[in-house]
Parts: C-alpha cells; structure tokens; sequence
C-alpha cells in the first residue's frame, strides 16, 4: 500500500475539479488566453490525459478513493509537467478582471503536482536519474550546488569587483545558476550598483536555495538547506535580501517559510525590484541612447509571474531604459506561455524543454522583436537555444544584462 500523506493534505484541491477541461483547452482571445498547457501542446494537442492537469486530477481522486494505487506508470506525466501554473491561472476564472469568481483561487495544482512529488519520492518512485544527481551534488558537503562545483568556485567571480563590501546593508543571495554557469550578469550586476554609488554584501556559505529539491519533491533534503541559508542572512546582519534568479526569489519568499514554520526575519526582494528602486531614488543614470529605438520585449517567468504576481516592476525597468520601443507578446502576464525548462524538466526531458522553448520563442518573433529579456536563468538559457535552433538574430538575454548596455 503506497503512502499518500501529502496528496491527502490536498484532497480539496484535487476534489474540487470539476473535469472541464479548460486547464489543456482554453482558447480565450478577448482576454489573451491561447490555450493553457505547453507540455500538452508540445507532446501533441490530443495527448495522453495525464499530460495536463484535468487527466492527472482524475488519476489522484482515484487514488484518494482506494481505487488504485501510487505507481511508477504515473512518473513520467507528473515530472514532465513544468510547474508553470498555467492551469491554475486558467481554472475556475473568467479571465476578465472585472468578474472574480468565488471559486477562481480554491485549486492550487502547482502545489498539488508538489506534494505529488514529495509522496512519489517518499514511496521509493523517485526522484528521477538526472534529477537524483542533482540531489546528490546539492547534498554533497564539499559542493552545495546541483552542478557538483566545488564550494569555493561560488565566489569566485566577485573577486576584486568593486560594488561588493562586507558592510553594505543588503545582501546577494545568488542562487546557483549565475555564479556557476552565467557569472558574466553577476559582473555586470556589480557594476550597476558601483554605478549607483551603492554595494551589496555576499554570504559567506551560501548553499543552494532549496529549489531543485523542492521542486522534485525531496522535502527533506531542502529542509536542511533551507534553514543553513536562513542562518548565513541572519548573521550577515541584514536585514534584506535580493535574489537575481527567478526560481530563488520564488522559493525564499513563498516555500522558506511554509518550511521553517514562520516567517522570515528578513526581507526578500527580487533584483528588479532593488533596480526600481534605484531609478526611484535617481541613484542610479543611465545614459541616453543615441542609435536608433530597440524594440524590446519581455518573457515572464512562471516562477515570477504566476506564482508571485511580480508583473509590472520587471517591466517598468525596461521601459526606462533609454532607446527602449517596449512590445508585449501575444502571450503575457498571467497568460504567458512557459520557456519550458522549468520544474526539472530541463534536465529530465531535455527535448521537451526545446520544443515549448521554441514556441515560446515564435510569441517574439511574430511580435518583431530585436531583443526577448528576461529574469530568470533557465528561461534565459532555454530561450537563447531556441533562437540558435530556429535561426532567430533575435538577442535574448536577462534584464541585468541589458540594463549594464546602458550604463
């Protein structure tokens, strides 16, 4: 008999669903909804039920039930699934903001396919092979991160980097991802805040932020990261923290205190957010452009968007840099299409990731594009492949980066 602890916690979530499928169907054009699920799609717009959300409520009600058991033939469709929160979005809404249905926030899927993952992973089902690596690099003591770097390669890039000072009263929790593999927006972030006049502090051990092993469902794991990473912010002395990656922010300011038990005592702010405020304050200048306007568009991250609601600052950067002619894409905010690499699916299912990365990447193309920014790693790598694929002189890169062009 399998254990299904966590699934339970959710059973009025996934009882709640009616079956109307709109989380895999839902064309909605007067309120900017084209269709819902990207795995759906990317695997075939008739596929396998259990690829989108409608078919994968119904296998939990049956579970719930006695009917059948958790098994292995489920693994594949739950962690194919990118945790974009597109069918949550779509659930129960009108998609009009001006009619709010009682019901429009009662299902949380995303939070449904986690504790999923969290009983799959407890019952011996998981985690997958790719995933299971990451694991074991994030709790290897000599490296901390899922990419099996050792320890000290996380600060090698700020060496000797003006912008960075043991007494700033703000502090960079840079995630894995940019130090390791991107460090180049790291240089490029200092250099913003010499230009500002202004610095951050780095962590002294910073391990990573919990996410990959949330997301894949090893709660336990993530637990012991979690609060060694809250202990390094409390006794740096600050008393906020900013985050550069779409998916730290996500999981230091929702999952760190559903983990702890309480709330933070520290404030989380995400990069783009300290960059407002810079611009607010007028600290920081950027220089008028003299070529001609770069017509610009911006890619919302699933783990800032939809699950943070962080839709207009990231935006209201762009849109003051100078020589910047901002586009949305067809697809935008609360209905934007997912990069496709998220909730483990990048590692896992690699192909997968580049076929919704490529149709996210034709939302820019046909919105004539020069440039598809971004505030997160993942969807900034995935995107970039994208455009090598389908040919694209389209330059996508992450806001930072962007915003550096212009100092």
């Amino acid at each position: 008999m399998s254990k299904i602890d966590n699934i339970t916690k959710r059973w009025a979530d996934i009882m709640s669903c009616i079956g109307c499928g709109d989380c895999g169907y839902a064309i909605k054009p007067a309120v900017g909804r084209y269709l819902a699920c990207p795995v759906k799609e990317a695997l075939g717009g008739e596929s396998f039920e259990p690829n989108f959300a409608r078919g994968r409520m119904g296998i939990l009600k049956s579970i719930l039930e006695g009917k059948i058991t958790l098994g292995k033939d489920l693994v594949d469709s739950v962690y194919q699934c990118t945790e974009c929160g597109s069918c949550t979005e779509i659930c129960h809404q009108t998609q009009n903001p001006k009619i709010v249905l009682n019901t429009s926030k009662w299902i949380d899927h995303v939070e449904v396919w986690n504790a999923l993952r969290q009983d799959l992973v407890e019952n011996g089902l998981a985690p997958l092979d790719k995933h299971a690596k990451l694991l074991g690099n994030m709790n290897d003591s000599s490296m901390r991160n899922p990419y099996g770097e050792p320890k000290a390669s996380k600060q090698a890039w700020a060496r000797g980097l003006a912008g960075i000072s043991k007494s700033a009263d703000v502090a960079l929790f840079a995630g894995c991802t940019y130090p390791l593999r991107i460090k180049e927006t790291l240089v490029n972030l200092a250099r913003i805040f010499k230009a500002a006049r202004t610095s951050f502090k780095l962590l002294d051990d910073e391990w990573c932020c919990g996410s990959i092993a949330l997301r894949v469902g090893d709660r336990k794991a993530a637990k012991a990261t979690i609060i060694h990473d809250i202990e390094q912010i409390k006794a740096s002395g600050v008393k906020t923290v900013f985050a550069v990656c779409a998916g730290c922010y996500r999981t230091m300011k929702k999952d760190w205190p559903v983990v702890l038990g309480a709330d933070l005592p520290f404030q989380v702010l995400h990069v783009t957010e300290v960059l407002s405020g810079m611009l607010d304050k007028g600290s920081l200048k950027l220089k008028p452009s003299q070529d001609p306007a770069r017509r610009v568009a911006y890619h919302d991250p699933c783990h800032l968007g939809r699950h943070m609601k962080l839709y207009d600052i990231p935006r209201g950067v762009i849109m003051r840099v100078p020589g910047t002619d901002y586009v949305e894409l067809k697809r935008n905010k609360q209905n934007a299409w997912c990069c496709g690499a998220g909730g483990g699916v990048k590692s896992q299912y690699p192909d997968l990731a580049a076929t919704i990365g490529k149709e996210r990447l034709r939302d820019a193309i046909d919105a004539k594009a020069e440039f598809l920014l971004s505030a997160c790693p993942f969807c900034v790598a995935n995107l970039q492949e994208a455009a090598v694929a389908e040919k694209s002189s389209i330059r996508v890169m992450d806001i930072i980066d962007y915003f550096a062009m212009m100092l």
